[in-house]
């Protein structure tokens, strides 16, 4: 018996680092150095490609605008966190979530680095600018046009494990 194999879409790493950082390079160009436009610009890329739909596109926009505010020292770091995650736990129990605004979603929660102290406190820190849900924005995408929505699923993931990587190299403001 035999079987004729689909044809499966080939790309190299080095292809897809210079796709992310050409990607990257046309946003950012775009708005202006304005991380908001920035992101926004990744989410509407997303929303247009049927990823992630218009409540998702809002919802990621402000878990961005919270941890962006957090990172600038126009808000405290623990209540953004914890303002993060709540937005999170909605989403994911939501059932209708798309995998997705989840990847992304889950990114802009990770983007914080919450330590425990040795007197039992807790702090949160969080990059001055975190690129962990960019990435995984920018990633998702160029994955969901390789793989469809599950390959949108892993290349989110992978964005955002790779800015979660480029955020620890920055200096972490404190709360």
């Amino acid at each position: 018996m035999e079987t004729k194999r689909q044809p499966q879409p080939v790309i190299d790493i080095a292809g897809l680092m210079h796709a992310a950082r050409a990607e990257a390079r046309r946003v950012m160009e775009a708005s202006k150095g304005d991380l908001i436009s920035d992101h926004e610009a990744i989410l509407d890329r997303l929303q247009t490609a049927e990823l992630i739909d218009g409540e998702e596109a809002r919802t990621l926009l402000e878990l961005y605008r919270i941890g962006f505010e957090a990172g600038e020292g126009k808000g405290d770091a623990q209540r953004a966190f914890f303002e993060s995650r709540s937005i999170f736990d909605r989403m994911a129990a939501s059932g209708t979530a798309s995998p997705v605004a989840l990847v992304v979603a889950s990114a802009a929660v990770g983007s914080f680095e919450v330590a425990p102290g040795d007197d039992g406190s807790t702090t949160v820190t969080i990059a001055r600018q975190s690129y962990g849900s960019s990435l995984a924005g920018i990633g998702a995408g160029i994955g969901a046009l390789i793989g469809g929505p599950a390959g949108g699923a892993l290349g989110g993931a992978i964005g955002g494990l790779i800015g979660g990587i480029v955020d620890e190299k920055q200096d972490k403001k404190k709360p």
